[in-house]
């Protein structure tokens, strides 16, 4: 580590959630109005390295990104930041005829993400309410569906954020579309919706706009304004006026804006994630499109090995990386593996992992550390949870181990 000096460093608080929940929500809002850093973290997140102090100043949030940049990294937005994030929204929302201070945010998505998180920044700047959902309420949809409807009575607009996993999984049931139909707006990011679903949200009516941002940019850079998508516009919106972006020579997307944050690389040093000209690089391939005299922004999909699922990016490495670990700490008799996607008409794509055993491992050997791997899996986030486990190996394995281990 580096000498300290005499640098002054602030305490970071950490705040560990689960999803949305209410407690969560106001031990942040305190937090922040004592203008302390806070760390809001998934508490089933293991960390390396947990900072209790940083130099720069609060008030501030840090996420842990899902890094729309290689790797999973720790980016740190000081509250202007998200405020600024919160107002170009509420501005956007304004031109297309919405009264800020007559919408109701209903937030889904678990606090320790920027799309879980800016909810209840967006509802501060904008003077409105924001009502949480529990994951358990929304698999209920029935009950979903009648716990909104009272809401709706008062309030003009009905805002909310999804994923394409849980846009999914309602669309798929009569009450869910029932649900998404009473909204003046969904926002969906994280990962592209397929074809099939923006279909279906075209023929039922459903007030789709599809965004792309980060953690990195505070949210959204870019919105398709629901009318647009059910004209059929296939792209993730027009940049945000607080927002330039271009394609650089390699089709990567790049973004200049006043909000993006920066990563905390250890306890004294912190790195821009813009260059010296204020761009960032993302590791997402793009297209910029004119259409009228407006520019939108058309998400081709990822440069690295990392793929979306549900909303999230995994990142093949981090998961590499862990089972190497656990398969040396464990003495399992593997040679090597190979952890690649399989697509998933929920997920988008999900992992399956192809293990070859070392020679003249005997099939109960086998069967003993498959149980291993898939135990020690179980704990991991869900979207990184592989869904099949295959064995190659020269002595072809039978099929019932093959098969017995897809699920």
């Amino acid at each position: 580590k580096k000498d300290m000096g005499s640098t002054m460093k602030n305490k970071i608080h950490t705040i560990e959630v689960e999803n949305n929940e209410t407690q969560s929500v106001e031990k942040i809002i305190e937090k922040i109005r004592e203008n302390k850093i806070i760390y809001v973290k998934n508490k089933f997140y293991e960390d390396e390295d947990v900072l209790d102090s940083i130099t720069e100043n609060g008030p501030a949030i840090i996420l842990n990104s899902s890094g729309s940049s290689g790797k999973p990294r720790q980016c740190f937005h000081h509250l202007n930041n998200l405020k600024l994030s919160a107002n170009t929204s509420g501005q956007w929302l304004i031109e297309q005829g919405f009264e800020l201070q007559n919408c109701l945010i209903l937030n889904t998505l678990p606090l320790n993400h920027i799309s879980g998180l800016m909810p209840i920044f967006r509802s501060q700047t904008w003077g409105c309410d924001c009502i949480n959902i529990s994951p358990n309420l929304i698999k209920k949809t029935r009950e979903l569906l009648l716990f909104t409807i009272k809401f709706k009575k008062n309030k003009k607009h009905l805002i909310t954020s999804l994923v394409p996993t849980q846009l999914q999984r309602l669309l798929a049931q009569k009450d869910g579309i029932s649900w998404l139909k009473i909204f003046d707006l969904i926002w969906v990011g994280g990962a592209s919706i397929s074809d099939e679903t923006a279909e279906q949200c075209i023929k039922e009516k459903i007030k789709l706009a599809p965004c792309y941002g980060s953690t990195e940019t505070a949210a959204m850079v870019t919105s398709l304004k629901p009318k647009e998508f059910l004209m059929g516009f296939e792209n993730v919106g027009e940049i945000l006026p607080d927002t330039k972006i271009r394609i650089n020579a390699q089709g990567l997307i790049e973004i200049k804006s006043a909000r993006i944050g920066i990563e905390i690389i250890d306890s004294l040093k912190t790195e821009n994630f813009k260059n010296k000209n204020g761009w960032w690089q993302t590791s997402d391939l793009g297209e910029i499109k004119q259409i009228n005299n407006s520019y939108y922004l058309k998400f081709v999909g990822r440069s690295d090995n990392a793929f979306n699922s549900g909303g999230e990016v995994v990142f093949p490495e981090v998961i590499e990386s862990r089972l190497n670990d656990f398969i040396m700490k464990e003495n399992i008799p593997i040679n090597k593996f190979n952890i690649s996607k399989v697509s998933n008409k929920l997920w988008g794509n999900k992992i399956k992992v192809i293990v070859e055993f070392r020679e003249l491992t005997n099939d109960k050997n086998i069967e003993i550390s498959l149980n291993l791997l898939k135990k020690f899996s179980q704990s991991w986030p869900k979207h990184e949870k592989p869904e099949k486990w295959i064995v190659k190996n020269k002595n072809s394995i039978t099929e019932k181990i093959n098969y017995k281990f897809k699920k």
